[in-house]
This record gives structure tokens, sequence and C-alpha cells, in this order.
């Protein structure tokens, strides 16, 4: 008897299934009943409903019905369970067009349409990503929107205008992820920073144990609850209210991993300011910062040496901290058809001496003795070279500090580690 794909031990297709694209399981669907039963699962894991603005009006919105009602019926009995198709169902993208319909000339949002999705989001079970562009107008056309949503859901990510935080807590009591997509309108909405009302622990109850991570671009003053890990995208820059309000929001989300990025020009006293007592104390151990467009290789280093300083003013109890630059933006090269006669031609950026990596690693480490493990990588700034980035173990040598250089793999590797603290480690 010759041997097919669909005689081989399940342990091994699950395997090669991954390997294959939605169009070639697709495909490999059409064969049969058991091959369609076969390829389902990868068809259906990952979908995204939407973005269609390039067809006639009403195309994404009949998709996402048509998606809907499909994964809502009963799978036929030679597909397996009745649920067997929204229990496929891993990840979901909705865009802004997949729910809205012209009435009046003017784009709305269908109540009916959100009340669908709203059940699909109910009872898809294994549904573990939710990405939500323009959630707020959602929740205005049908207010009941997400509740009793799946207990799966443990990442939810959001872009354009956002409902405030009580209503996203009260329909995804769940998450454990939380992200703010950088850019389609995802601005600070004004709950999010012009208020001096913290919401009520109440009204955070179901974060308070679950919320595990937010990716942010802006502050979030009003979410009062500890959180593992926090990524702030926005390089902060020497304004103080947005100082303040950075400050606010690791003060009251008190972070065991925070991921930032400043301008590299920023003060001592400056991040003096965002990481005070109140900031750290309660638990920081692992700081992840990036300096935003240095200059070079010189400039990206005496940033480093200030975040040193001012872990040293501060005595903050870190384990471990990664320091990376990013490059400054090159000047527009003009065409010579269009430059000016007598212009000068455009400076290029001079290769520097290399900065001593390990000399500015037991530097941080002597400023921070609590600090066990240093990444440090000026490879983007303008005129380094691919090499000048390193990883480091610190240690104590009687009353010196001393650090060690390890292989990138094994830093790679410590890094992971750290990201991943928790508040007990």
């Amino acid at each position: 008897m010759p041997h097919t794909l669909l005689s081989l031990n399940y342990d091994v297709l699950s395997y090669v299934l991954p390997l294959l694209s939605v169009h070639d399981a697709t495909q490999l669907a059409l064969a049969s009943r058991a091959a369609y039963v076969l390829a389902f699962p990868r068809i259906i894991a990952d979908v995204s409903l939407g973005g269609l603005y390039h067809k006639p009006g009403g195309s994404a919105l009949s998709q996402l019905t048509s998606f809907c009602n499909f994964v809502l019926a009963p799978a036929p009995a030679w597909h397996g369970a009745l649920e067997a198709r929204i229990c496929a169902l891993q990840s979901l993208q909705v865009m802004r067009d997949a729910v809205r319909v012209r009435k009046d000339g003017v784009w709305k949002i269908d109540p009916s349409a959100a009340a669908l999705l709203s059940a699909v989001i109910a009872r898809a079970h294994t549904l573990q990503k939710l990405i939500l562009w323009g959630s707020d107008a959602l929740f205005t056309a049908y207010p009941d929107f997400g509740l009793s949503s799946s207990p799966s859901i443990h990442t939810l990510v959001l872009g354009g205008d956002v409902p405030p935080l009580s209503t996203l807590s009260r329909a995804f009591p769940h998450v454990r992820t939380l992200e703010f997509i950088s850019g389609g309108g995802s601005c600070a909405p004004d709950w999010a920073m012009f208020t001096n009302d913290t919401i009520g622990t109440s009204e955070l109850a179901a974060w308070q144990e679950s919320l595990d991570r937010v990716d942010t671009g802006f502050p979030i003053i009003p979410l009062a609850c500890p959180v593992r890990r926090v990524d702030l995208r926005n390089p902060l820059v020497s304004d103080t209210y947005m100082l303040f309000c950075a400050r606010e929001f690791l003060r009251r989300t008190r972070p065991v991993v925070l991921s930032a990025s400043t301008s590299g020009d920023l003060t001592e006293e400056e991040m003096c300011a965002v990481l005070d007592d109140e900031v750290v104390a309660p638990g920081l151990r692992f700081l992840d910062l990036v300096g935003d467009r240095c200059e070079g290789v010189k400039e990206g280093s005496e940033w480093m040496t200030r975040v040193a300083n001012t872990l040293a003013t501060l005595q903050v109890p870190l384990l471990g901290v990664s320091l990376s630059v990013t490059p400054s933006i090159p000047p527009m090269i003009m065409s010579s058809t269009l430059k000016p006669s007598g212009a000068p031609a455009p400076a290029h950026t001079a290769q520097t001496e290399p900065i001593d990596l390990t000399a500015l690693a037991r530097s941080i480490a002597e400023r921070a003795r609590s600090l066990r493990f240093v990444s440090l990588d000026l490879s983007a700034a303008p005129g380094a070279t691919e090499g000048e980035k390193a990883w480091f173990c610190a240690f104590d040598a009687g009353a010196e500090r001393r650090v060690e250089r390890v292989p990138e793999a094994e830093g790679r590797e410590m890094l992971r580690r750290m990201r991943v603290l928790n508040r007990w480690d």
C-alpha cells in the first residue's frame, strides 16, 4: 500500500503543516474531505478581516458577515465536533472598514456586524490574539461588545481610537498583554494623559493579577495596577509634562522589566525625574534603554555614561541593564540637478576610534553594584563598526567590581532571561 501525506502519523504532520502557506493549505483542502479536515486549522488559524479600501463599498462588511456566519455555524459531521470551525481560530485582526456601512453618505458602524463579531469572540475558545482597529466606535455602536469574551484571549492589540480602560477591562478581563499599535491614528487618547483621576481599583480588578505586559507609545496614567513588563516606545524628550506623565505611569504600574527610549541628549537630572525612588524602589530588576538618534559613537557612549551616573544617584537595585542607540536621521541627499551651484558636498561620517566596551561596562557595574548582567550596543551609531556590541557578566571580586565578556549566544540568552524576570526573582 503506497504511503501518502494522510497516512503519516499526526506527530509528524504537526511539524509539516505549519510549513505550508495558507494558499497551499487551501489547495490541499480541495483534494478530499480528509485533506480538508487536515488543512483547515492551518487555513483559519490567523485571519484578517477588512482593509479592502480598494474594493467597492460594503466588500469588507460582507467579508466579515460571511466569515462570522461560517465559523458560528455547526461543522458537518465528517469534519468532527460541531464547533470544529470556530475552535481552529487562534488570531483575529479586524480593520475599521470590516464593520462599517454607508448610510446617507456617511460611513457608520453597523451594530449588527459588531454583535456578530462579538459572538465570535465569545465562542472562539482557542482564540489567543485579538487585534482591533477603531475599537472605540465598536463599543459606542454596540455597548455589549466583547462581554463574555473567550478567556483564551491573552493578547489584545488596539489601533486607532481606543475606549477607556474600564471598558476594556470589563470586556476582556483575562488579557495578559495589552498593546497599542503606533500609527494609524493611534495617538494618546484624552483619558490616557489629560486627567488627574486614577481609575478606581475595583474597575480594574480583573487586571490586578492577570495583566503581565503593556506595550505602548504613550504613558497611560489611569492604569493603576502592577504590570510585570512595560514597553514605552516613544522617546522621552526634554519636556517637563511628558517626563511627568512617564513618571506617573511607571509609578502606578511598578514594572519589574522596563523597556524605554530616551532622547540622546536627555540629562541626568531629567532621567532621575522619571526613574526616581517611587518608580524603581518597588522592584525594577531589568532596564532596557535605547538612546534615540545619537550623532555618533562618542555621543552614544556619553549617553550611556549619563545613564550609569543616573543609576548611581538613585541606587537602583537592578540585576541587569541593556543600553543601545539608534542613529540620527541622515541629511537628505539632493540630486545634482537640484543642488544649487557652489553648495558644499555632504560630509561623510568618518569612522571613529572604537570604544572600549569592557571599560564602559566596568564603569556601569561600579556605579550600580547590584548588576549581574550588562549589554552594550553602539553598532547602530554613525561611524561605528558591527563589532561594537558586547555582553558582560558583572560580579564582585573582593572590594572590586569586575566584568567578564561572554559570547554572543550566551549574552542573548541572558538578555532573554532578564526580559522574563518576575517580581519574585
